[in-house]
């Protein structure tokens, strides 16, 4: 049994099957099927499970182009995603869709690469009013209310760290010459 079945085999005697599914996103019959040694023959795909398992179980990572250093697992949830309502979301769906080099999704749902010159992709400075602004904007637009004000926040927030902490890591790496 290759090394990753087997940490999830041990995963799932720890939390059960329908635990490690609900941390993987997949069904609890999967998981019991990849423990069975039945997932392969049914034509599942293998090289997702094993990307699954290792970034929820193994701390397997990958640098996401907006999120930073994000687990395995996660890149994948990202890469599934079709929701755009949310600022962040959409970045992702559009750094997914445009050549990332973690993206697994195929040619058809990928973007055509448009040339941008420099001068049009000058770096904007942040503006925490204004993104307030949009968020409480969004918020009453979607009849939300504070709470998914709140929300919006937060996800701005930790946004905002993955890019701070991407910046303090490029920053305290030693130049290489």
């Amino acid at each position: 049994m290759n090394n990753w079945l087997t940490i999830l085999a041990e995963q799932a005697n720890i939390n059960g099957q329908e635990g490690v599914a609900k941390v993987l996103g997949i069904s609890k019959t999967v998981v019991s099927q990849l423990i069975n040694g039945k997932y392969a023959g049914q034509g599942g795909n293998m090289d997702r499970m094993q990307k699954l398992v290792e970034g929820a179980f193994m701390n397997h990572v990958v640098v996401c182009p907006i999120l930073g250093q994000i687990p395995l697992h996660e890149c994948d949830k990202h890469q599934c995603n079709k929701s755009t309502s949310n600022p962040i979301r959409l970045r992702l769906y559009r750094a997914c869709r445009s050549g990332c080099v973690h993206s697994t999704l195929s040619a058809k749902h990928q973007f055509k690469r448009i040339s941008v010159n420099q001068e049009q992709s000058r770096i904007k400075q942040y503006s925490a009013e204004a993104t307030y602004s949009r968020l409480e904007r969004q918020s009453i637009t979607d009849n939300g209310g504070h709470k998914q004000l709140c929300e919006l926040l937060k996800q701005e927030l930790i946004a905002l760290a993955y890019r701070y902490n991407r910046l303090l890591d490029e920053h305290s790496t030693p130049p290489q010459e």
